[in-house]
């Protein structure tokens, strides 16, 4: 058993330590007491276990708490620009910008109908002069166009009326036989002709229209048979002529053989005369190969072309003018002459 030294309260049971009416630690009644039954007692006071209720006076009700505050939100770090108030547009600008435009519109307007104006009368004034001057100039201008434009236009103009007369020589229409100045004959459509040793031969052409040649053009083939050329040159004559039994015409010769080369003759009164003497050239075809001979007759101007290539011109100062076309050749090897072509 066990005992509150300070109330005196027992206790049988003996796990307890402590008192519970003032938690005073309790002791064993076991061991020898010093308690007297005739002493005092002395009782602790009494403890208030129930408080006193508040009282509440009636007509005095404690005023009502406010709620709690929040805390104050913190500002943020940057705050928007109020927006501003919409502010009213001028129409004035529009107004003046659309007037400055007409006004540039007008003024480049009038411009152009001076500009126009202007360029009116003078062309009025220009055409004016030239009617004026026309009259004036027209031999003038006449005679300097036909001398510039003479030269180049010449071939294609002529030859655009020409009249074209070709002899293949597959008829036999010149002359041929033996002769104390050579040979002459057709063989294979060919017109042949061979010389005496260190003379010459000339044959013109029947005396008919279609072989005269004033203000035409001549061409022919020729070749040589057996590769040698005559030594004094073979080819075409123009503006032939027999009179009193002796030849007159211009005379275009080559010479075939390792150099190359041609020359112009004038024959007159009998007589050979050199107008252009032998003049080296690159154009002519050597051997047994054939060549194309070609004289350009206009007034008294003669332009002599070898294979289509321009070579020489003479002026007629004999004044032929007009003849028949015809061959020569000299010396021993012969020669064969093809496709004579007159174009008037």
């Amino acid at each position: 058993m066990k005992r509150c030294p300070q109330c005196n309260r027992t206790y049988t049971d003996d796990a307890l330590s402590f008192c519970l009416d003032d938690g005073s630690p309790l002791v064993s009644t076991a061991a020898p007491s010093s308690f007297d039954p005739g002493a005092t007692v002395q009782y602790p006071s009494a403890r208030d276990t129930s408080p006193q209720p508040t009282i509440a006076y009636p007509g005095q009700v404690p005023p009502p708490q406010p709620p709690p505050q929040q805390p104050a939100a913190p500002p943020p770090q940057w705050s928007p620009m109020p927006p501003s108030a919409p502010q009213k547009r001028s129409v004035w600008p529009w107004l003046l910008g659309i007037g400055a435009v007409l006004v540039f519109m007008g003024i480049g307007v009038v411009i152009l109908i001076f500009a126009i104006a202007s360029v009116t009368n003078s062309n009025k004034n220009n055409n004016g002069n030239a009617n004026a001057n026309r009259v004036a100039n027209r031999n003038t201008n006449t005679n300097t166009n036909r001398n510039t434009n003479s030269e180049a236009n010449e071939n294609s103009n002529a030859r655009s009326s020409l009249t074209n007369f070709t002899d293949d020589f597959s008829t036999q229409s010149w002359g041929t036989g033996p002769s104390q100045y050579g040979n002459i004959f057709y063989q294979d459509e060919e017109y042949h002709m061979k010389a005496t040793k260190s003379g010459y031969i000339v044959m013109y052409a029947p005396d008919k229209k279609e072989y005269y040649d004033e203000n035409a053009t001549v061409r022919v083939g020729l070749r040589s048979i057996e590769g040698q050329s005559p030594a004094s040159g073979y080819g075409l004559t123009v503006h032939g002529e027999k009179k009193t039994g002796s030849l007159e015409d211009y005379a275009f010769l080559i010479y075939s053989g390792d150099e190359p080369k041609y020359k112009v003759v004038m024959h007159k009164s009998g007589t050979e005369t050199k107008v252009v003497d032998w003049t080296p050239t690159s154009t002519i075809r050597t051997g047994t190969n054939p060549n194309q001979l070609e004289v350009r007759i206009r007034d008294t101007k003669m332009d002599f072309y070898i294979n289509g290539q321009f070579v020489t011109s003479v002026v007629d100062e004999a004044g032929y003018k007009r003849g028949r076309v015809g061959f020569y050749t000299s010396d021993t090897p012969e020669v064969a002459f093809d496709d004579l072509e007159i174009s008037k």
